[in-house]
């Protein structure tokens, strides 16, 4: 029965090729989004992976570092590093500005400094800042670089303050936007917080219990809000979660209705075209699971083949995505490939279900009549 299945989709190519073209549409389109979304959400978190201490420290109110600003007063740096089990302490000025080409205008960047301390310049190498940037200059990420067009020795805007591009570096890119870095005494100065701070960064001595001393800096040091590197990494990606992923399941949804549709509709019309000679076989002799496999076996023909170009042609967009929009970071991963050929699957068996239903009700009779 095989070839018979083969046999009837290779007879009309050009409704053969319609269908696999919207499969191959709507696997490219549900391959593509959950790339997009789990770029994202790996690169929401990969500033509070990066840092190279135990603790983050906030102003009280604060979730994570894209949405408001965290201001901590200069004593609360004194305050932390006197708690019992604090061995280090970093402190870090951060904050989301426009960088362009002219002033108030550009990108969207997360603009850090990291003022001199115990830990400086640990955490300029895990952020790929290294050597702090001079008074007066920035470093740009490559992704901000590409996305305004600038490379060094270019004049650029934070704000409205102008820095001389000094270079770009390999920075540890944001969720939605690259970041960039600047001196503790531009930052100061555009921030309009001299003396202030937005986090700490704590090292803690050894035995201490992240979540105990976590508690004791919070009891301790009023104003602040402490989370653990995985607990401010995964406050930041829940931003991600919440905002992205009922949309990501709505067009994910709709893609599979539309590859759905296309298979049901093209294995139905050919099925109807073809009755008599399904009557044919039931008259030889064809039993009703034969019949029931030639239908399966065109559903599941045209998906696999829609999956395959799909996927393949949603790896090659990615490239070019990666290429054109900086912003956007995809990740495949197995776990989604393996998900979508399932999908690709129950999509080919479900629009099987109503030519099977009709086969069934194929009377042998009919092969005799006029």
């Amino acid at each position: 029965m095989v070839p018979i299945a083969r046999r009837y989709l290779l007879f009309d190519r050009p409704r053969l090729a319609i269908a696999v073209g919207g499969v191959t549409f709507a696997v490219l389109l549900i391959v593509l989004i959950l790339a997009l979304y789990q770029g994202i959400y790996d690169r929401a978190g990969r500033l509070a992976d990066a840092a190279p201490a135990a603790l983050w420290v906030s102003q009280a109110g604060t979730s994570d570092p894209f949405h408001g600003a965290s201001i901590l007063p200069p004593d609360a740096l004194e305050d932390v590093t006197n708690v019992p089990g604090v061995a280090t302490t970093q402190p870090l000025l951060a904050r989301t500005l426009l960088v362009g080409s002219s002033p108030n205008t550009g990108t969207s960047a997360f603009v850090m400094s990291i003022p001199e301390g115990p830990l400086q310049a640990q955490t300029s190498d895990a952020f790929g800042i290294g050597s702090p940037p001079e008074p007066g200059s920035i470093v740009l990420s490559e992704t901000v670089a590409k996305d305004i067009g600038a490379s060094s020795g270019d004049t650029v805007f934070l704000g409205t303050a102008p820095l001389r591009v000094e270079r770009t570096s390999s920075l540890v890119d944001a969720a939605f936007s690259g970041v960039v870095a600047v001196s503790e005494r531009d930052a100061s100065a555009i921030f309009g917080h001299p003396d202030s701070y937005s986090y700490i960064l704590v090292g803690l001595a050894d035995g201490q219990v992240l979540e105990d001393a976590a508690a004791e800096i919070e009891s301790r040091v009023d104003g602040t809000n402490v989370f653990t590197r995985e607990e401010f990494a995964d406050s930041t990606r829940q931003e991600i979660e919440e905002g992205f992923l009922p949309i990501v399941a709505v067009l994910v949804v709709v893609a599979f209705i539309v590859g759905l549709a296309l298979i049901a509709l093209t294995i139905y019309t050919m099925t109807i075209e073809r009755v008599r000679d399904y009557a044919v076989l039931k008259a030889v002799g064809a039993s009703s699971g034969q019949l029931f496999s030639v239908v399966l076996r065109q559903s599941l023909l045209i998906a696999l083949v829609g999956y395959l170009a799909g996927s393949l042609v949603a790896l090659l967009a990615g490239n070019v995505i990666a290429t054109e929009i900086p912003e956007f970071a995809t990740l495949y991963r197995w776990q989604d490939l393996s998900a979508v050929f399932v999908a690709a699957l129950v999509m080919s068996v479900l629009a099987a279900v109503v030519p099977i239903q009709r086969i069934s009700r194929v009377e042998p009779a009919i092969v005799f009549r006029a």
